[in-house]
């Protein structure tokens, strides 16, 4: 099962009223390149823990790193194949029971 899910930001402020929000500590990091390596170090706990968090700062990567982080990649299509054999094992379960029926 699924630990995260990445949706759009559902936040009421517009593009352009984020464009004048000053940066947060983890979105310096992540322009910076830092902040992966930081929450691997620092906060690895939370980060595997906590759902919410790790939605947000791999969110926060992809739009903030200047870099392409493979780890990030890998955890994105992990999380990615984990949701898709829940999918298809749902898929293969209906498709049972509708042979049955028949």
């Amino acid at each position: 099962m699924s630990r995260f899910r990445l949706e759009p930001d559902r936040s009421p402020v517009s593009a352009h009223q984020q464009a004048v929000l000053p940066l947060s500590y983890y979105e310096q990091l992540a322009e910076a390149g830092a902040l992966y390596d930081f929450l691997q170090t620092n906060m690895r706990e939370r980060f595997d823990v906590d759902p919410a968090f790790r939605a947000d700062m791999l969110r926060i990567l992809l739009d903030r790193s200047q870099v392409v982080l493979p780890e990030v990649e890998w955890e994105l299509l992990s999380e990615l194949s984990t949701a898709l054999e829940v999918f298809f094992t749902a898929v293969e379960q209906c498709h049972s029971k509708h042979r049955e029926s028949l």
